[in-house]
């Protein structure tokens, strides 16, 4: 813009707004790139620079450790998986599925693989068991059932990416250190049109491995989180969230992890696959579970993320407000069309690296798409779990 056409624009009435409007679009646009840098960014940075050194994270002595599997008509699941989990490369390990009143073919299949391996152990949840949550009430019974301290607790829809899963989590436990967060990557193999779920997903993971990395953990998932037997019953298990039929992963690890106590391990041989051919409804459920559980978090770092989702629309408004207010103005279009430029670029530079670390599928320009329309999904979802919320505690019967 030339000097001539920035004192023309400055003595029209509305110039002072366009100029507001202007420097609040770019404040919004330094904050994402503060956000993205700091937090999304952060964990690239960590798997290169544990790439780097990965030869110096072998660890002579590992720990025995318990595998706790929750399986809820998952017979299939427990069929393909199972056998993979005991083809770890890990000196001393057990596997103990719980069945939560499974109808399928769960108990056969559990019978049929405890023959064959030694190391499988089942126990179960009553089906008459009520007023309570089902899967807390589950884990809960894993750990009673483990001889290890160190438990791993997972689906029975997961399947780790390698035979080293094992040793790549165990590897970080010391003195001191009693939960290992994971990251849980949900295969889209065989779920078409899932894209943007794994969008959300991916950037849902990278919030909290991010702040776990900055030593804010504030949740983790329970697909793929080792924590200490010893620091489940020294904390009374679920007993705070009992009334919630869900949160034994997020609540649960948003109370008792602390900066010296939390590691975090996303290295490609750690990863855990979610496989399921009905992606879809595992990503919408658990959109309204977390959505539901979020308020009971404390920390300020759900305020933060829930303020870039914000800013996201502010950025826009803003940009929409310059056009609507001084349409005429080439210099005007002009500054908007650089701003959208430039976020258009941060965008796509930024996933690409992530979804190159993730191991996420290429989206191109769609992250845009992505980006303006996640706030309303977000904002869907979240007023969807409050009109369902009943369903949510556990004095309440579910809705089948």
């Amino acid at each position: 813009m030339s000097s001539e056409s920035f004192i023309r624009l400055l003595s029209q009435p509305l110039a002072v707004s366009v100029i507001v409007c202007g420097a609040v679009a770019v404040a919004l646009l330094l904050f994402l790139a503060y956000i993205d840098v700091k937090y999304y960014l952060r964990v690239y940075r960590f798997c290169r620079k544990n790439a780097e050194k990965s030869e110096t994270r072998k660890k002579e002595f590992l720990p025995p450790v318990s595998l706790i599997v929750y399986a809820c008509e998952n017979a299939v699941s427990l069929r393909r998986n199972l056998p993979e989990l005991f083809k770890q490369d890990y000196p001393d390990f057990e596997v103990v599925v719980v069945d939560d009143a499974s109808t399928d073919e769960t108990r056969d299949i559990l019978n049929l693989y405890a023959e064959r391996y030694p190391r499988l152990y089942s126990t179960y949840v009553p089906s008459d068991a009520c007023a309570l949550s089902r899967r807390k009430l589950a884990i809960t019974l894993g750990f009673k059932a483990v001889r290890n301290d160190y438990v791993v607790v997972l689906d029975a829809t997961c399947l780790p990416s390698s035979r080293y899963w094992l040793r790549n989590m165990m590897c970080h436990f010391s003195d001191g250190v009693d939960i290992v967060l994971g990251y849980t990557r949900f295969d889209m193999s065989s779920s078409r049109g899932a894209c943007y779920a794994a969008y959300d997903r991916m950037l849902f993971s990278l919030r909290y491995l991010s702040c776990a990395l900055c030593g804010n953990t504030y949740m983790g998932e329970g697909t793929n989180v080792v924590y200490r037997k010893s620091l489940f019953f020294g904390h009374k298990g679920f007993s705070r969230t009992l009334n919630l039929r869900y949160g034994d992963d997020d609540l649960f690890i948003n109370e008792v992890a602390t900066p010296q106590n939390t590691r975090v391990e996303i290295s490609p041989e750690s990863r855990v696959d979610v496989c399921t051919d009905d992606f879809i409804s595992l990503w919408r459920m658990s959109k309204l579970r977390y959505c539901f559980t979020a308020p009971y978090l404390c920390h300020s770092r759900r305020y933060l993320f829930a303020f870039e989702q914000l800013s996201v629309y502010l950025f826009y408004a803003a940009l929409v407000a310059m056009s609507v207010i001084q349409p005429s103005y080439p210099a005007v279009w002009g500054a908007v069309l650089l701003l959208l430029l430039w976020r258009g670029i941060m965008q796509t530079w930024v996933y690409k690296r992530l979804a190159r670390t993730m191991d996420m599928p290429p989206l191109g320009m769609k992250v845009l798409l992505y980006e303006w329309s996640r706030p309303w999904v977000n904002l869907y979802y979240y007023f969807s779990a409050r009109r369902r919320k009943e369903e949510n505690y556990t004095w309440c019967r579910m809705k089948i």
